[in-house]
Parts: C-alpha cells; structure tokens; sequence
C-alpha cells in the first residue's frame, strides 16, 4: 500500500515515535537498513510485520516477516504456501489508515 504524504516529507524517526504513540502497547518498532535506504520494520508476531518505506512524499507499507532469519527461511521453502498473506494485509491497513491521517491534510 502507498500513503501519498501531501504534508511535508516525514522522516522515518518522526514516522516510528507517532507509531509508537499509536501502537506501542500493540507492536515493536525498529528502524533497519544500510545508507540512505533505510525502513521501518513494524512486528506484529515472528510471522506477521510490515516494513515502511519513505520515498519522498511516499510511504509505501508491504507485509513482511519482521526477522530476517524466518524470511529467508520462508523464501527457501516456497513462502508463497504457507505467508499468513491475510495476517500481512490486516496490519497494512491498520498501519496505513493511521499514517494517512497523519500525513494527508
């Protein structure tokens, strides 16, 4: 999912301290990646996250596995059969409904 921010670009600390306003009691927040490209990794469960990602004014939101371990293990036994893809799109839309109206005014 993409969230068009049509305020100013935020940045992925701004970003994770309102999700940790929002979610803190629900899910953990991590920042990971090398350089500028950077992401947000939210964990529901060792199965269920999405990663963020700002481009711009873009926030992209995709479900993820939220350990890298269990991702290239799942990507080694054919993740396409056994993702919790319904789980994945659940906490997209949560995430997303919640960092639109933040960033659309």
């Amino acid at each position: 999912m993409i969230v068009q921010a049509t305020c100013e670009s935020p940045n992925l600390n701004e970003i994770i301290q309102e999700l940790k306003n929002e979610f803190s009691d629900r899910y953990t927040f991590k920042i990971f990646g090398l350089g500028s490209q950077k992401s947000i990794l939210v964990r529901k469960s060792a199965w269920v996250g999405v990663q963020i990602t700002v481009h711009g004014n873009e926030i992209m939101i995709d479900g993820s596995f939220p350990n890298i371990l269990i991702s290239s293990l799942m990507t080694l036994l054919s993740q396409s059969t056994i993702a919790p893809v319904s789980k994945w799109h659940e906490l997209e839309k949560k995430i997303s409904a919640f960092l639109k109206k933040k960033y659309i005014k």
